[in-house]
C-alpha cells in the first residue's frame, strides 16, 4: 500500500485547468500593487471554475507575486496554491523541480511574512459576494497536501530535490515567531516513515530533518526531540520483545511465544528468538547512535529552566531507555 506522501500524486484530475481570465492576462507590476491578493485570486477562481487550464499563465503570475509581493503573506498563500495547480499540468521532473522550488519559496514566505495580528484579506468570490481569506492554514496545506507529497513521489522516481537531498537549505523555512509549520510538516514525515528504517522515504525524512536542524537555531530544540524520535522510536520497536501466552497457539511449549513488530510470525523457540533478537539489534544499533546526540540536546536543562510541564519529556524518556537498554546488550 502506498504511504501516506505518494498516494495518488500522479494521478490527479486535470479537470480544473480550463482558458485565462483577462484580468488574470493582465501584465503584471513592478511593485506590488494593493489588489496583488485578489488578482491572485481570481487567477484561482478560474482554475477551480475550469476556465484557466494555460501552466505558462498560471507560473507566471506567481512568480510574479512571489518577487514582488514576498512580504503579503495571502499574496504568498496564493501563489503557492497556484503553483499546487501547475504541477499537476506535467509529469516533466525538470520542470517539476522548477515548480517545486517555486511553491516551497511561496511556503516560506508567507511564513515570515505572517503574524497572528494581521486581518485576513477580504477577496471577492465568483457570484460577486465577499469573504475572508486565510493564508496561513491554506500555505500550510499546500505544504502538507502537495509539496511534501510530490518531492517524495519525484524522489521516487529519481530526482531528489534540494530540499530533501540532504543539501544545506541556506534559510530556515519556518520563521522565528512560529512553529505550527513546522510541527505539521514533521508530524507528516513521522506517520510516514515510522517503521520503514531502510526504506528510501525514511532516509529523504532524515535528510529533511537534519537539514531543518542544522538551518533553523529558533527551532533547535524542537528539531532535536523531532530527530530523537525518528531514530529512537524505531530503536525501541526494533528491541522490544513480548513474551506471550496463548493456549490456542500452544506447540509444544504450554503455548507461550515471542513477539516483535519486525520480527514477522511468532517465534516459539528461544534460541530462534536470539537469533532474531541479534538481527533485530544489530539493525537498531546504528539508529541508536544517531539517536544519542539529539537525545542528550533535548534532555539538556538549561540551570533555573523549568520542564515540569513538558509532555515531550516522557515520550523521549522511552526512546532513551531503549538506547541505553540496547547499549547493555551483548552484541
Amino acid at each position: 500500500m502506498p504511504h501516506l506522501l505518494t498516494r495518488t500524486l500522479f494521478s490527479l484530475s486535470l479537470a480544473a485547468l480550463a482558458t485565462c481570465l483577462p484580468s488574470a492576462q493582465a501584465a503584471p507590476d513592478s511593485a506590488c500593487p494593493a489588489d496583488a491578493e485578489q488578482r491572485l485570486y481570481d487567477m484561482e477562481t478560474a482554475i477551480r471554475q475550469g476556465t484557466q487550464k494555460d501552466p505558462v499563465a498560471i507560473v507566471t503570475m506567481a512568480e510574479w507575486a512571489i518577487e514582488t509581493c514576498p512580504d503579503r503573506p495571502d499574496a504568498q498563500a496564493i501563489a503557492a496554491t497556484l503553483m499546487s495547480a501547475a504541477v499537476r499540468t506535467t509529469n516533466d521532473l525538470d520542470v517539476l523541480d522548477g515548480y517545486m522550488t517555486l511553491m516551497l519559496t511561496a511556503i516560506r514566505q508567507s511564513d515570515y511574512a505572517w503574524n497572528t495580528k494581521q486581518d485576513p484579506s477580504v477577496l471577492k468570490q465568483a457570484d460577486g459576494s465577499e469573504a475572508s481569506y486565510f493564508g496561513y492554514s491554506t500555505a500550510t496545506g499546500v505544504l502538507t497536501g502537495t509539496a511534501l507529497p510530490y518531492l517524495t513521489a519525484m524522489a521516487g522516481s529519481g530526482r531528489i530535490h534540494p530540499a530533501i537531498s540532504g543539501e544545506p537549505l541556506g534559510i530556515c523555512p519556518y520563521a522565528d515567531h512560529s512553529d505550527s509549520r513546522l510541527e505539521r510538516e514533521v508530524s507528516l514525515w513521522d506517520k510516514s516513515v515510522r517503521g520503514k528504517n531502510g526504506e528510501p522515504i525514511f532516509s529523504w525524512a532524515e535528510n529533511r530533518l537534519t537539514a531543518l536542524h542544522a538551518a533553523c537555531p529558533t527551532h533547535r530544540h524542537d528539531l532535536d526531540f523531532y530527530l530523537a524520535r525518528l531514530y529512537g522510536q524505531e530503536v525501541e520497536t526494533l528491541t522490544h520483545w513480548n513474551h506471550n501466552y496463548m493456549e490456542a497457539m500452544n506447540s509444544g511449549n504450554g503455548g507461550y511465544y515471542w513477539s516483535n513488530a519486525f520480527a514477522g510470525d511468532p517465534i516459539f523457540s528461544e534460541d530462534k528468538m536470539q537469533t532474531k533478537k541479534a538481527e533485530l539489534d544489530a539493525r537498531a544499533r546504528p539508529l541508536a547512535e544517531k539517536a544519542k546526540p539529539y537525545l542528550a540536546a533535548f534532555f539538556y536543562t538549561q540551570p533555573g529552566e523549568d520542564r515540569t510541564f513538558d509532555t515531550k519529556l516522557d515520550e523521549a524518556k522511552v526512546w532513551r531507555d531503549a538506547v541505553e537498554k540496547l547499549d547493555a546488550a551483548p552484541e
